[in-house]
């Protein structure tokens, strides 16, 4: 279960990286409901970056299957991967800012997001390509999704919670920046602006 602490757990150390390109690439990361669409497109217009939303490059296929509770394959979520790495790369080929909100709860799905740094060398974690985890209590997480479904504004339901929480999986040396999400939207900006822009 992700932890609710009241400050920042900032695992900052960021590995070492050179790379020829000026684009930068910051993924909002974590289960659904934890604020990433919502501090991403903070965070795109406090950088004037372009916001990129994951859920958007989803099939219908795939919405449909979380729409009825039904949890996404491996063979469902690589291709959605692999699509938003490419999108991520044109952008960073470009010098261009993007702040991707992006679920990534495992680290094999984050390394194929890290590909996008077209100098990137798998496993060594030095991309362009920056994570943080929007870190929120199961308890938080479930009110929120509840609320989301009653608004109809999702089609994510609260059903597939534990599944994701099952899912996250963090590795230290990967130098994931960990931002407790309980926290207002503006210290939330704050934090991320301070460690990863």
């Amino acid at each position: 279960m992700l932890s609710t602490s009241s400050t920042c757990n900032c695992v900052v150390s960021f590995p070492k990286m050179s790379s020829d390109y000026k684009g930068k690439a910051i993924v909002l990361m974590g289960v659904s409901g934890a604020g990433k669409s919502t501090i991403g497109e903070m965070l795109g217009r406090a950088v004037h970056g372009r916001f990129l939303d994951a859920d958007d490059y989803h099939s219908e296929s795939n919405k449909e299957k979380m729409k009825n509770g039904i949890p996404l394959s491996e063979e469902d979520r690589v291709p959605w991967l692999e699509a938003l790495r490419n999108t991520l790369r044109r952008g960073l080929v470009d010098n261009e800012t993007l702040v991707l909100a992006c679920s990534a709860l495992q680290k094999r799905y984050r390394e194929i997001l890290r590909s996008a740094d077209p100098n990137y060398e798998s496993g060594s974690y030095a991309s362009i390509v920056k994570f943080v985890l929007l870190d929120v209590g199961a308890e938080v997480l479930a009110a929120r999704l509840v609320k989301r479904a009653a608004e109809g504004k999702h089609f994510m339901p609260a059903t597939l919670l534990q599944t994701q929480l099952e899912l996250l999986q963090i590795d230290e040396a990967e130098g994931i920046l960990k931002v407790d999400a309980t926290m207002d939207p503006d210290s939330i900006l704050k934090t991320i602006r301070t460690f990863v822009v």
